[in-house]
């Protein structure tokens, strides 16, 4: 666990935490070079020593700026070129300080004073120093600015981590302001090297406390960027005012060109359907499929449009997410093709076996009339009893067939328990249905469903001469219950109704409920008493089920 957080952090945050390395580095030269010239006594030393440490002192806000970037995650813009540019004045600066005495543009004068006993130079800064000051706080201002705006758009974790960094910032600036303008007696003894020094001391701090380096924030137009799938924000008026390079794609235009562009002008009808619809019943999300021409490709996607609310939810207007779904819609469509041949193929078949299973049947009917035999009679009684669960059989292949090929609906229980009513009442079976005005979201095959049980009964429980049928709440669940006042189930078969193979006619009857119900994941069990009736219990998931008002 150690390991893969400690190797996650190298490659995440080497750039930071290089970035604070040289930082450090700068500022314990500055330190030092600070203390050297504290220490000698001559003003040839003490010159020595501020040529030393400008470098350090030139770095140092370069260093934090790029510090500020990594950490809120834009070192996209840290290219080599970029770096070069903000190395610029720091380089010149470093050679004015350097040649100071051959144009005293960066100190025009250099005083010797006494100081409680001790010997301090007083600098009178000329223009080169200025531009060198403005270069630098421009940098610590920004760097500021990034750190803020990370502080006010982060969640709790990250403000804490915001704020260490935004004090250790600060620190050193208001030093060091003091002192340029030479604020009481700081102005003789540079307090800015040790602020430094305690600013990374924080920073260390905070990378225990807060976990500084180890969970740093990511800059959402870096994470709209490498996004997939396309991402386009358009205002109340229907102009685009954000979009990624996906969605740039999507559109066809260059992400340059395309922002303050119509919608309405560059996506098709069924796309702007969309977004009208969306955001017209409060927080509605709308979902679309659309095809769009690409480089002379035909291209399909799946739209999302979501409505944009204020804090006082007032449309302010839509995000459009576009994901490319042409693989997936291509196996979709060969697959679809696939079946349908298959399909074809089985049905021819089924048909032709049929057809022989009919034929058979007839001989064996007429061989039962011709020979009265009665061990003959036998054999040809079994032969039909396996040819009979032969074509119980392949019609149980036609109904297994069409499982799953046509999408799931919303249907009324009352209409597939009014399709069982004639069935059951002409055994002289009664059926009683006390349900609700019940929608159930499921395979439309679930009428089978029904017609099996009701089948069952009649089968098997010879003696049944009422079917109930009522719902009950469970929880968040609907249980649909039926049972009939037969023999019932023994104990030991309840496990096994459900397998393929178990029952009369080839056992198919339960399977096939069991399965038909299982597509919306509907589950059916058997919960009567043995000698009171059978009864199953058929469990609808929490948002499958509805009852209209």
């Amino acid at each position: 666990m150690f390991t893969l957080g400690t190797t996650g952090w190298r490659k995440r945050d080497y750039g930071c935490a290089r970035s604070f390395a040289a930082l450090m580095f700068a500022a314990g030269i500055w330190a030092f070079c600070t203390a050297l010239e504290l220490a000698s006594a001559d003003l040839p030393t003490q010159m020595l020593a501020i040529t030393l440490e400008y470098p350090a002192m030139a770095v140092i806000p370069v260093a934090w700026l790029l510090f500020a970037l990594e950490y809120i995650g834009r070192d996209d813009l840290l290219t080599p070129k970029n770096i070069g540019l903000l190395c610029i004045i720091p380089a010149v600066t470093t050679i004015l300080v350097a040649t100071n005495e051959l144009h005293y543009l960066f100190y025009t004068t250099v005083t010797d004073m006494m100081f409680f006993g001790l010997s301090y130079h007083v600098v009178t800064y000329g223009p080169a120093f200025w531009i060198h000051a403005a270069y630098s706080y421009l940098l610590i201002g920004i760097t500021l600015l990034l750190i803020l705006q990370r502080f006010l758009f982060s969640s709790t974790v990250y403000r804490r981590q915001v704020t260490v960094i935004l004090v250790a910032t600060l620190i050193p600036l208001i030093m060091n302001l003091i002192l340029v303008f030479r604020v009481g007696s700081v102005g003789l003894i540079d307090p800015t090297p040790v602020a430094l020094l305690l600013s990374g001391a924080l920073i260390l701090i905070g990378m225990v406390r807060f976990q500084l380096l180890d969970i740093t924030p990511i800059a959402n137009e870096q994470i709209l960027e490498n996004m997939r799938d396309g991402v386009i924000v358009v205002d109340i008026q229907g102009r685009i005012i954000s979009v990624n390079p996906p969605g740039a794609r999507f559109l066809g235009i260059p992400g340059n060109k395309v922002i303050g562009l119509s919608v309405s002008e560059n996506l098709q009808e069924s796309a702007l359907e969309c977004i009208r619809v969306a955001g017209l019943a409060g927080d509605r999300e709308e979902r679309r499929e659309t095809e769009q021409v690409i480089n002379g490709l035909h291209r399909y996607f799946e739209m999302r449009c979501i409505p944009i609310r204020s804090r006082n939810t007032s449309n302010k207007g839509r995000m459009i997410l576009v994901r490319d779904i042409t693989e997936a819609k291509q196996t979709q469509n060969a697959l679809s093709e696939a079946r349908k041949k298959i399909n074809l193929l089985s049905g021819f078949t089924r048909h032709d076996i049929l057809n022989q299973i009919t034929a058979l049947l007839l001989h064996i009917d007429i061989a039962k009339e011709s020979v009265p035999d009665p061990g003959v009679q036998e054999w040809l009684q079994k032969q039909e009893a396996a040819v009979l669960t032969i074509q119980h059989q392949i019609e149980f292949t036609r109904d297994y067939e069409e499982l799953g090929i046509n999408a799931p609906e919303w249907l009324s229980l009352h209409e597939i328990v009014s399709g069982i009513r004639p069935v059951l009442e002409a055994r002289k079976i009664s059926l009683d249905c006390t349900l609700e005005d019940i929608e159930v979201f499921s395979d439309p095959l679930m009428k089978r469903v029904f017609a099996i049980l009701a089948d069952n009964t009649i089968r098997h429980a010879e003696t049944a001469t009422l079917v109930r049928i009522r719902s009950e709440r469970e929880g968040e669940h609907l249980n649909l219950v039926y049972e009939d006042n037969g023999k019932g189930i023994p104990a030991a078969e309840k496990t096994r109704i459900f397998d393929r193979g178990v029952g009369m006619h080839a056992g198919l009857g339960l399977f096939l409920a069991h399965e038909i119900l299982g597509v919306t994941g509907i589950t059916i069990h058997e919960c009567g008493k043995p000698g009171e009736g059978a009864c199953f219990s058929l469990q609808v998931p929490h948002g499958q089920f509805r009852i209209r008002e």
